[in-house]
């Protein structure tokens, strides 16, 4: 499925500037070899937030380093942490964000997100899930006393190539636990009191939230 028409998306692909010879590397790469990676809108929408906020990132879930590269190359002051279970994808992430020029603003922390989250020390001022999809209520969770006041949330896939809106018990390419975990979040980020949140049809379906609206005194 699509969530854009195709002629939407042939014509927004048109309008993509040049990428360094990197980025072109990863995106090559990842389609040859079948690596889960960010839409290039979703890694652009990434890349504004970044040079807007110049945040220390928190990142869950690096595969490459493609949404990372996206981050890193417009941060002046800030940085990435980002977390990885798969070595092999971590040291490819390093060598890519090396050749890039941004390795100084990146660390690559190996291990079960559900596990290293709780031995990172924040505050973090932007957090980015895109990981194992059943978990991505966890993550939030672990995540959420690290963030710092005003941070931002973006989560990724969130409309499973617009599989969410199938009746439930149609024929899908997603799993359906993840999309019932998509469904879940989805309501859970419109209801939610920590975060004002939208879920947009950018990519594959993007979360975005920010610190939930307060009550103003009178």
């Amino acid at each position: 499925m699509r969530i854009l028409d195709e002629r939407v998306e042939r014509y927004l692909h048109e309008l993509r500037p040049e990428r360094s010879e990197v980025m072109r590397e990863m995106e090559a790469v990842a389609e040859r070899d079948y690596v889960p990676i960010v839409s290039w809108e979703t890694g652009r929408l990434l890349a504004v937030l970044c040079r807007v906020l110049d945040p220390v990132v928190l990142e869950v879930g690096t595969a490459i380093g493609y949404s990372t590269l996206h981050m890193a190359e417009t941060l002046e002051r800030g940085r990435v942490v980002t977390l990885e279970r798969d070595p092999d994808r971590a040291v490819q992430a390093r060598s890519y964000l090396e050749r890039a020029g941004v390795a100084d603003r990146v660390e690559v922390v190996e291990g079960d997100a559900l596990a290293t989250i709780g031995e990172l020390e924040g505050p973090f001022d932007l957090l980015f899930v895109d990981a194992s999809k059943d978990e991505y209520r966890r993550y939030i969770e672990l995540a959420e006393p690290k963030l710092s006041e005003r941070a931002v949330l973006v989560v990724d896939n969130l409309l499973m190539g617009g599989e969410v809106a199938l009746p439930r018990g149609a024929e899908t390419q997603w799993s359906p636990a993840s999309l019932a975990a998509a469904r879940t979040l989805n309501a859970e980020l419109m209801a939610s009191d920590r975060w004002l949140a939208g879920v947009l049809p950018i990519g594959d379906g993007v979360g975005l939230g920010g610190p939930a609206l307060r009550s103003r005194r009178p």
